[in-house]
């Protein structure tokens, strides 16, 4: 009997053996996992989670301020990453390597590409789940110029979609191409939202190779950079986790754009000027 249990026990080890081998071993982490778990990238990248009040009371705090916020105060190691345009076909890949180097960023979404995908209508929330979302307006267009209810559909009508799809209250605000004047300032603050520029440009936008993105980052990323980046390009995609490594190697977190503000707050002169450290 003794010798048969011996059996039965190798058999199953070498079995084990085997399906570890073969990859049939335990599964990867899972995407609701929180950032900075032990193991992988999360280590290394993740930074300190800031409690949504804490960060709330920092994003009302510059709206009451009623200026345009392009970077942090420049004293504490992180950096925003923002993406623009979403959501799409490839933002569960961008959201996975984000989980994947235990990151969190900031994504604007378009209210029309909500209701042009909807396959994807399950997006904005799992955004929300470890990121923050914000308003890219309505359309994607440009607003200067833009008055009365064009104006207040492209900015409020976009919110309520966008809060909607996301499951919670939006209170960030970018404009197409960061073109923006005093109407939209004004349209902005009414809607009760702050708007968020950026301090450094990827230029990702104009279709450069992956490797030609990571240097445009790698030369302006500094501590309170916020930085601009589109989540449905193939380029932006293959470029990003050398991005994350990039931050994770300087020292850097990259956090949300309301935690960024809540860990470094950009002070009023700065705001003033629309200058970064």
């Amino acid at each position: 009997m003794a010798r048969r249990r011996f059996v039965a026990l190798l058999l199953l080890g070498t079995a084990v053996s085997i399906a570890l081998v073969a990859g049939l071993g335990p599964a990867t982490q899972p995407a609701s996992s929180t950032a900075g778990e032990p193991g992988g990238h999360g280590a290394r990248s993740g930074g300190p989670v800031v409690p949504p009040a804490r960060a709330r009371a920092a994003v009302d705090r510059l709206i009451g301020l009623g200026e345009p916020v392009r970077c942090g105060g420049g004293r504490e190691p992180v950096v925003a990453l923002t993406f623009d345009d979403g959501p799409g076909p490839l933002t569960a890949r961008t959201l996975n390597v984000l989980r994947r180097h235990g990151a969190r960023a900031t994504f604007f979404l378009v209210a029309r590409q909500i209701e042009a995908w909807p396959a994807y209508d399950w997006i904005p929330r799992r955004q929300r789940r470890r990121h923050a979302v914000g308003n890219h307006t309505f359309d994607h267009v440009a607003l200067p110029g833009t008055t009365g209810k064009e104006l207040a559909r492209q900015i409020g009508g976009a919110r309520d979609a966008i809060a909607d799809a996301s499951g919670g209250e939006v209170t960030l605000f970018r404009p197409p191409y960061g073109a923006r004047d005093a109407s939209v300032d004004t349209s902005v603050r009414d809607h009760g939202m702050l708007q968020i520029l950026w301090s450094v440009d990827s230029m990702d936008s104009r279709g450069i190779p992956p490797e030609e993105i990571v240097a445009n980052v790698a030369a302006g990323i500094r501590p309170g950079a916020i930085v601009l980046l589109h989540e449905n390009r193939g380029t932006t995609l293959r470029a990003l986790p050398e991005i994350l490594d990039l931050i994770a190697r300087r020292g850097y977190h990259a956090v949300t754009g309301p935690e960024l503000l809540a860990i470094d707050p950009p002070t009023t002169a700065q705001l003033r000027a629309g200058t970064c450290p």
